[in-house]
């Protein structure tokens, strides 16, 4: 309970986390929310919904036309990417049916896009690498497209099965 406070305390007042050092951060808003979402708090509801709802709006602002997730300094924009794909996905998943339908919908549409994004460049081997370019790969960036992509799947949204086994493959080798 001290720590989901202190969390809650270090939220900035646009609804992102990261500090002077990280800036701004999807990755850091998206697995901040991801810890309050895991003790129970849901856009809307809980103790810490409002935080979670903030959040979320941070998220959905930092979504571009492409799909690509990612603040405006961001050094290695798939990492952020894939982190806030998977807290789209999760929140898609646990209130897609809820109230605010207008709100189910962009988020919808910013993972669908940003599920589009990861498989369109995933790079020859199976992977992703820090920028959204399918020419190389790093296993800990692929680590976070594939999470992003399972969680999407558990959402609802089609993800094909020959993205997941190349890379599975590509970290297998």
């Amino acid at each position: 309970q001290r720590g989901m406070a202190w969390l809650a305390r270090q939220q900035n007042p646009d609804g992102s986390f990261g500090d002077d050092r990280w800036g701004r951060s999807v990755a850091i808003t998206a697995l901040s929310c991801i810890a309050f979402m895991a003790d129970g708090h849901l856009p809307g509801r809980g103790a810490y919904g409002e935080v979670v709802s903030k959040g979320l709006e941070a998220v959905l602002e930092s979504c571009n036309e492409s799909g690509l997730i990612a603040g405006d300094a961001t050094q290695a924009p798939m990492y952020g990417h894939g982190f806030a794909a998977l807290f789209l996905a999760e929140i898609y998943g646990m209130t897609a049916g809820g109230p605010d339908t207008a709100l189910a919908g962009r988020v919808h549409d910013a993972l669908v896009r940003s599920v589009r994004l990861i498989q369109s460049t995933q790079n020859s081997e199976g992977g992703w690498r820090y920028n959204p370019i399918p020419n190389d790969a790093d296993v800990s960036v692929t680590i976070c497209q594939v999470m992003a992509l399972r969680a999407a799947r558990n959402a609802g949204l089609e993800v094909p099965k020959a993205t997941i086994d190349r890379a599975v493959e590509y970290v297998r080798k």
